[in-house]
């Protein structure tokens, strides 16, 4: 039997676009459009200090951008609020804490107004996001079993995914196909990875169905469900990290799972990118790193504007190992284009000689 070949998925944001999800800077609006709402029912001032907290942290973003030269007026998305919230909300944690002299004033006068409004409102969007990314009918997910389409015939699959919603996992479930994602029965256990016979998907940032506990420690609700679930999941926080310049932790399993990306990119022959806008610098600095150690590795980046992000990354501007496709996912996979693309590639690296 022909060995097969590996190909690597990187998916973003814009992947689950055409299911009817919003993106990243849509769920900011959301945010606001909800607590302005609350804020205007009569004597609800804890949603009025919350809001106040949300143009605090949105004022404080684009300060911060002009201070550094960008362009302040631009969209903030709902992981930068995100950051910024989290971040004010363990600031004494910080290591450079011991040299702040004081911190802004009105920070200091909106917790006087509501203890713990920052806990309260970081709390919110946990809870806005699994409202918000909750997955739609079936139909609308069925062009998402296209990535899975090649897998086991002529390649094994891994998905990395820097999404928190359960779209994928659905889609290959309503399609029957079986994946590995860390768990059983619940329960991390990363090795189960090393299981290529079905398709791999890796939660780069956290999934919208995990979850911390005290006894059990990282736990899955949905795929699959913890066999203790019932006794921990109410009102447990999903796992998930928000920030570009946070995202690399050591703890698992995130630390297993960006390990694993930098890993599958050393033998990767097709990296697959779709719906990603090159906006976390760890994951740009790990592709470029294996586009450079990996000479065989090519890469497809679809995308509405695939031209526009290829020119925006100096690594990929020229490259002629880099391929735009620019089309919606839905078009991408729906079509054919991806798939087509790809094992084209598998054959032009087949019939290349080493380097």
């Amino acid at each position: 039997m022909a060995q097969l070949s590996p190909v690597t998925f990187l998916v973003g944001a814009g992947l689950c676009i055409d299911a009817g999800l919003d993106g990243s800077v849509s769920l900011a609006l959301k945010l606001a459009l909800y607590l302005q709402e609350l804020a205007a029912e009569p004597g609800n001032d804890e949603a009025k200090t919350l809001l106040n907290l949300l143009y605090f942290i949105l004022g404080g973003i684009r300060f911060q951008w002009g201070r550094q030269g960008i362009y302040p007026d631009q969209p903030i998305n709902i992981e930068q609020i995100a950051t910024a919230a989290l971040r004010l909300r363990f600031r004494h944690d910080d290591p450079l804490a011991p040299y702040v002299s004081a911190w802004s004033d009105r920070i200091m006068d909106l917790e006087k107004q509501q203890s713990g409004a920052l806990e309260h409102f970081s709390d919110i969007i946990f809870a806005r996001l699994k409202e918000w990314l909750a997955t739609p009918h079936p139909a609308k997910i069925e062009y998402l079993n296209r990535i899975s389409d090649i897998h086991g015939g002529e390649a094994h699959i891994s998905i990395f995914s820097l999404n928190y919603d359960m779209l994928i996992e659905n889609a290959l479930v309503n399609a029957q196909r079986p994946f590995i994602n860390g768990f059983r029965e619940g329960r991390w256990n990363p090795e189960l990875f090393n299981d290529d016979q079905k398709i791999r998907i890796y939660k780069l940032h956290g999934s919208l169905d995990w979850v911390e506990d005290e006894m059990y420690g990282v736990c899955s609700l949905s795929f699959d469900r913890h066999p203790k679930a019932e006794d921990f999941e109410v009102n447990k926080s999903p796992l998930l990290i928000f920030g570009t310049n946070s995202k690399i932790t050591s703890r698992d399993p995130f630390l297993s799972l960006v390990h694993a990306f930098a890993q599958h990119l050393r033998s990767a022959q097709v990296l697959v990118v779709i719906g990603y806008s090159f906006s976390d610098k760890y994951i740009n600095d790990i592709i470029e790193q294996r586009m450079r150690d990996n000479l065989p590795l090519r890469l497809i980046l679809a995308a509405p504007d695939a031209e526009k992000l290829q020119r925006s990354q100096t690594f990929l501007e020229n490259s002629p190992r880099v391929t735009s496709i620019n089309c919606s996912a839905l078009e991408g996979l729906n079509t054919g284009l991806v798939r087509n693309e790809v094992l084209r590639l598998l054959r032009e690296t087949k019939q290349e000689a080493p380097f």
